[in-house]
């Protein structure tokens, strides 16, 4: 009897507990953390990562996983280890506030916060700053020595910058360094002011020593790849009569610079590249002082001495054609030749005419490659490539107008490639998502080129680092094939090994896509391609047989291998590295279709028995691995889930034990959570459906709770997705929600193409019914919300149901055939694709399936809405047009229905700015608050803001205040 009364006792306590709890609010959400971007650049010990507020001062964080020794900087960030792994450096970005009152104070340019440059010593955690930071490159290969820019205003400042506090645990920069560093500071007097520093001072870093050369009138810098040399272009101010305008090499380990080619005040430079050996240096030029000279820059060389390697003028370049200074320059084949982009002249406009007398307009033609919008938001010449052979200077054209750009790969030395077109298929693309390609076998000593293939739906092309096979997907058979170069062999890979290799899940009316690229093998022979479940490995001298290289067993447990690279290699290795590396296990992230659950396994291929060695699974999303170097490797990870958070974590030994590195958000311990379960039922089309189901911490099974469904595709694969209260961007925030005692409902969506409304209500109505059987869901009281295409459904589902108290939708598509020619303006493409093969599933053009354009429009069926309706749409949505939520508004309003638009002005497709998010965050938990909990309605609600109360006015309060 006492023990019963102890445990009824404790249960008591543990109820009032979770009552006690307080709900989120929207203030929670700044100091809400993330702690992430785990990262081991050059493969040892030390690893770094940041944990952020939302809006604040975050933290960047140096862990040695062998030592245990941990070093944080408050508001670091980008951090990059010296190649010896004992020096780091990393801006330090401004304080928050600091920034916020500048804006407040409407500062601009150079008068605002500027970033600092940190640099730690990771034996003793001591730091160094130097402030006011304009450029910072680190190379490649980054051995001890860098270079960084200041700002430097026009006058120095009024009061001289207090210095950083002295760091302790290397949690702040200690005294700025610059100058001084180098012996350049003169002492003040109490009478004088310092006198400003010049403007575009380069200064060269020894991080070891932090001794500092001062390179004067830096316009940009460019480094080799090793490390070992760095290009640099100067440029004289307006009063300068000694600095040169000139390209420069300056050798790290000397200290020394050395002109490579000088030029006139108004000369240009531009985009220097080093080969990989740093002896020969390419760069463009212009030194003609005439107006735009830019324009028709000549290519120049320096190995020792600099020559024009290829003339502005040169025989490569067709009548009308000049070299483009926006092209790349690539060294290849073993840097006999390089890369190098041509374009047709572009037309000048004629500056004798008057602007305001001219007509300005876009005109649309019906046999344009690509329409207006797209030719505006790619508004640059098309870049043809040309290679020049740098023993002799030779050049030859080899993009044309049939392929423009020709990709060769950094460890290519064959003479052939092939090459890919769609140009005859630009036009089809605005409604056709399945690429179309003419596929060539270009040599590239004489640019001659051969059509293999013609009008080949290929997709997911990969190629051996050594150029000499290539794989691709079609879409159209739905197999891989291998393409051998030397004996132009075409052989269907997967045709036969009774397994299927496309997408099973596909449900659109296109064509299928692949589950993954083929990835090679560092010897160039072989590669690996996944199925559903496994990945196989092919061997392309075709003197093996496929088998499976993950032995099934994604198959035979209902798991999918996702395969990673998880080493970090130096700078040497990276080099040299062709390919997936033989003589280290294999990696590989796992999900569970079934359970949703992650986890990782290996497959050593060296090991004396093979076999597919699962180290860890859970109800968790396991995620961000890293592998540290040493003798005794550490890995660390992402490990997170609804209940418990995104934390970081680290195990020494293959996850027998793991260690918890953080606790980035403990306060959500301290407010009522939530818990998330995977739901099933059948929809009338008879589909086993998933969903997920979110209730709150305090659940209580005697309640009734209101019951919001947010949808969007499928989700119940991220039933252990970590998820923060965070201010929505546009759909309902679900921890804010469920800590406030909604039940939110994220349904798995199925559709038949023609029918993707009523698909929608196929789903979604079998779902409720379920729901509505559980004794606490309160079924009088349910709500829907959506975004996108999410945002479309809902509008569908109002006007066929009035099931629901409220619904909200985001940027909806109310009437297919307006948005059917619409454009998406981010992109300039037309709209057409996404019905006729996209996601709205129509499946036809809009003459050939009218009564399906109709049948799919919300706008056509307003009469007969009677719930409640919320729509966001901006201004300047760049992927569903905003007159789409105009036209469901105006329509809804003429009818009488209860309707609100959220039109945040300026505002993409998603909210970017915060303080939109917040206010949105506000308003949806208002509008569902007032309609699924009888809470009072707002302002903005009951009577509106007028235009002239805007920005005064927001209409949070309610009719009583």
């Amino acid at each position: 009897m006492k023990r019963f009364f102890i445990l009824t006792l404790a249960l008591l306590t543990c109820a009032v507990a979770l009552a006690d709890k307080p709900h989120l609010d929207h203030s929670v959400y700044d100091g809400w953390k993330n702690a992430g971007r785990l990262s081991n650049p050059e493969g040892g010990e030390w690893t770094t990562y940041v944990i952020n507020p939302q809006e604040g001062d975050g933290m960047l964080y140096f862990y040695n996983a062998r030592t245990g020794v941990r070093w944080e900087v408050e508001r670091g960030e980008a951090p990059r280890f010296t190649a010896d792994l004992k020096k780091a450096v990393f801006r330090i970005t401004p304080k928050f506030q600091e920034t916020r009152q500048a804006r407040i104070d409407k500062k601009k340019g150079d008068a605002m916060p500027k970033d600092s440059l940190g640099l730690i010593d990771l034996a003793t955690g001591q730091i160094t700053c130097w402030p006011m930071l304009k450029a910072l490159k680190v190379p490649e290969n980054f051995t001890g020595k860098m270079a960084f820019a200041e700002v430097v205003r026009d006058e120095p400042a009024k009061k001289p910058a207090a210095k950083p506090e002295k760091a302790e645990k290397a949690e702040k920069p200690e005294k700025p360094a610059g100058e001084a560093a180098a012996g350049n500071e003169k002492p003040e007097t109490k009478n004088e002011k310092p006198a400003p520093k010049p403007k575009d001072n380069l200064y060269v870093l020894d991080v070891n020593t932090l001794a500092i050369d001062t390179l004067r009138c830096v316009e940009n810098f460019w480094y080799s790849s090793d490390g070992s040399r760095m290009a640099y272009l100067t440029k004289p101010g307006k009063k300068d009569s000694t600095t040169v305008r000139a390209m420069w090499i300056y050798d790290f380990a000397s200290g020394s610079s050395t002109q490579v080619l000088a030029g006139e005040k108004e000369s240009w430079f531009g985009n220097a590249e080093f080969n990989d050996n740093a002896d020969k240096l390419v760069f463009y030029a212009a030194l003609d002082t005439v107006k735009d000279a830019r324009k028709h820059p000549d290519i120049y060389i320096y190995d020792g001495e600099c020559k024009v390697l290829v003339a502005k003028d040169d025989k490569v370049l067709p009548e009308g054609w000049q070299i483009s200074s926006r092209g790349s320059l690539q060294f290849r084949g073993a840097d006999n030749y390089l890369l190098f982009g041509i374009c047709p002249v572009p037309r000048e406009k004629d500056t004798t005419k008057v602007d305001f007398e001219q007509p300005s307009l876009d005109i649309w033609s019906w046999n344009d490659e690509y329409i207006q919008p797209t030719q505006k938001v790619n508004n640059r010449p098309e870049i043809y490539t040309a290679r020049v052979n740098l023993a002799d200077g030779s050049t030859v054209k080899l993009g044309d107008e049939t392929v423009p750009m020709v990709t060769v790969g950094r460890h290519n030395t064959l003479d052939s490639i092939l090459v890919y077109s769609n140009k005859p298929y630009r036009i089809r693309r605005t409604w056709d998502v399945n690429p179309a390609v003419d596929v060539y076998v270009l040599d590239l000593n004489t640019g001659a080129k051969r059509m293999i293939m013609q009008e080949a739906r290929l997709s997911r092309y990969s190629t051996s680092a050594d150029g000499a096979y290539t794989v691709f997907y079609n879409a159209q058979d739905r197999n891989w094939y291998q393409y051998t170069l030397s004996s132009g062999e075409m052989v269907n890979l997967t045709g036969d090994l009774g397994v299927i290799f496309w997408n099973e899940d596909h449900d659109t009316p296109n064509m299928p896509s692949s589950y993954s690229t083929a990835l090679w093998m560092e010897d160039c022979t072989s590669f690996i391609i996944r199925d559903r479940y496994d990945w196989w490995m092919f061997d392309a001298t075709h003197a093996k047989a496929p088998y499976v290289l993950t032995q099934g067993k994604g198959r035979q447990n209902d798991i999918f291998f996702d395969y990673f690279n998880i080493y970090s290699d130096t700078f040497q290795a990276r080099k040299i590295r062709r390919g997936i590396p033989t003589d280290r296990p294999l990696w590989f992230k796992t999900f569970n279709y079934t359970t949703k659950e992650t986890g990782l396994a290996r497959l050593d291929l060296k090991a004396r028995k093979i076999v597919v060695e699962k180290l860890v699974e859970g109800p968790f999303r396991y995620d961000s691995f890293i592998l540290t170097g040493g003798q005794r490797p550490v890995l660390l990870y992402a490990r997170g889930c609804f209940e418990d958070g995104n934390n970081l974590w680290m195990t020494r030994d293959l996850f027998k034990t793991q260690l918890q590195l953080t606790d980035a958000n403990p306060q959500q311990r301290e407010y009522n959570w939530g818990t998330v379960e995977l739901m099933n039922w059948t929809t009338e089309d008879g589909i086993r459906a998933e969903g997920l189901l979110f209730k709150p911490e305090n659940f209580d099974p005697a309640k009734k709770y209101p019951v919001i469904f947010y949808f969007y595709e499928k989700n119940s694969h991220t039933l252990y997705n970590p998820r923060v209260p965070s201010p929505s961007r546009s759909t309902v925030n679900i921890p804010y929600f469920v800590s406030n005692e909604y039940l939110i409902f994220v349904p798995d969506m199925y559709y038949k193409d023609g029918h993707p409304g009523q698909s929608a209500l196929k789903c979604l109505m079998p779902a409720c019914d379920m729901l509505c059987q559980l004794p606490w869901v309160d079924g009088d009281n349910l709500a829907i919300q959506g975004q996108s295409w999410g945002g479309y459904q809902v509008a569908y589902l109002v006007t066929q149901t009035n099931r629901f108290k409220a619904a909200g939708a985001g940027a909806p598509v109310s009437n297919m055939t307006s948005a059917y020619g619409g454009v998406r303006w981010e992109s300039g493409l037309l709209r057409t694709m996404q019905y006729e093969m996209g996601q709205s599933r129509i499946g036809k053009d809009l003459w050939e399936g009218f009564d399906l354009y109709i049948e799919n429009s919300p706008l056509f069926f307003v009469p007969n809405v009677t719930t409640p309706v919320l729509i966001m749409h901006n201004d300047a949505d760049g992927a569903v047009p905003w007159w789409q939520g105009i036209e469901f508004y105006s329509a809804l309003r003429r009818c009488g229905k209860e309707a609100w638009l959220l039109q945040y002005n300026n505002e993409e497709h998603n909210l970017r700015e915060r303080r939109n998010c917040k206010d949105l965050s506000i308003r949806l938990a208002q509008f569902f608050g007032y309609y699924l909990k009888g809470e009072p309605m707002p302002v903005w609600m009951s009577r509106g803001i007028p235009y002239e109360l805007k920005g005064i006015e927001y209409g949070y309060g309610y009719e009583e205040d």
